[in-house]
């Protein structure tokens, strides 16, 4: 998938757990199953599937 931040195509995931629980706190949202992360080194982007920027901001998931 293409990344926003990177500025490039790059491998994403879906959210896990934890993750989900931040960013749907972080948007005031009950479900968030349509976003991916990017996985890039020092990224951690969220998209969704068919948005590569669904906000005007980067929302970034923080890391463990």
């Amino acid at each position: 998938m293409y990344c926003f931040t990177c500025g490039s195509g790059e491998p994403h995931r879906r959210l896990n757990d934890k993750e989900k629980d931040w960013l749907k706190k972080r948007l005031g949202r009950k479900s968030v199953d349509e976003f991916f992360i990017c996985v890039a080194p020092g990224c951690r982007n969220t998209r969704t599937g068919l948005n590569k920027k669904p906000f005007d901001s980067p929302i970034r998931v923080p890391s463990d």
